[in-house]
């Protein structure tokens, strides 16, 4: 009996064990289940507006943080505010939240929506260049806005290149859709680039001078070509007109027509300035009825 009953006590104490275990394995699944999905929408607010990731990765590309270069990674976040440093063989591509891709390329610093206090501002590059493709915004949405330090251009939809040099001039170039852009230093409208052209917005110059500068160019070949051709005609006529004087010099007269013969047609240049190129009267009638000196030696 005694054994019978140790049996039992030791058959139930082992039941509670495993019941226990098993309790503890369900107690951890559900604890499992229950951080991943507190985790899940704490992943995906990472990458919210305000937010980028690094989704390719080439060559020396940094973060700088207190004028200090922290290398950057592939998946790595970009917070609003991020100052992004590309060497020499550096690029970097980022995903935005909304589908736009922005790419880096070799030699730019910019800073990855500066103002955190709107959306509007995507980015603003100092130097280096950037492409953009940005999704197309609703008609009520207002449009997203990229400035560097000689302009400010506004984009609801996309494919364009920003670039900056040294000078602090910026090129816009738009592949598809249409950008404004505006004179960030100097006030002025704005010029809408569409596809397949570009604008160079010069820092020191205005808007619209920067615009009609390739027309002004054009003119002025043309001015320049009327004004050789008038040269080439006075140089024509002062040559002929040198010639008649010559002429004059040597003793000689314009001939009077000769009675019984028609006159020059009127068609021919002035008799000042035919010179000694006028023909000589025919034979036989510079007789007495022609005055003296008539006839050219």
């Amino acid at each position: 009996m005694i054994a019978r009953w140790r049996r039992g006590v030791i058959m139930k104490d082992a039941g509670r064990v495993s019941n226990s275990r098993g309790f503890r394995r369900v107690l951890l699944g559900g604890m499992v289940a229950v951080i991943a999905a507190l985790c899940a929408p704490v992943a995906k607010a990472q990458l919210g507006s305000n937010t980028a990731q690094v989704a390719t990765i080439t060559g020396r590309v940094s973060i700088e943080r207190g004028g200090e270069l922290w290398t950057m990674t592939a998946g790595q976040t970009i917070q609003a505010g991020h100052v992004i440093v590309t060497g020499q063989d550096g690029y970097a591509q980022l995903a935005l939240s909304d589908g736009s891709v922005l790419e880096v390329f070799p030699n730019s610093r910019l800073v990855f929506r500066a103002n955190r206090f709107s959306w509007r501002d995507l980015l603003d590059l100092y130097l280096g260049k950037v492409r953009l493709q940005i999704q197309h915004l609703t008609d009520d949405a207002q449009p997203l806005r990229v400035t560097s330090p000689s302009a400010v251009i506004s984009v609801r939809g996309t494919v364009f290149e920003v670039e900056v040099d040294p000078a602090q001039d910026t090129i816009v170039s738009v592949e598809t859709g249409a950008v404004s852009v505006r004179h960030r230093l100097i006030p002025g409208q704005e010029v809408l680039v569409e596809s397949g052209q570009s604008l160079r917005v010069v820092a020191a110059l205005p808007l619209a001078a920067a615009k009609a500068a390739p027309r002004v160019r054009i003119i002025g070949r043309v001015v320049r070509a009327v004004g050789d051709t008038l040269a080439q005609i006075n140089a024509t006529r002062g040559s002929s007109g040198g010639s008649g004087s010559g002429s004059g010099a040597g003793g000689g007269s314009i001939p009077s027509p000769v009675p019984g013969t028609a006159p020059p047609p009127s068609s021919g240049p002035p008799a000042s300035d035919s010179g000694s190129n006028e023909p000589a009267p025919p034979p036989g009638e510079d007789g007495p009825s022609a005055p003296p000196g008539d006839v050219i030696p």
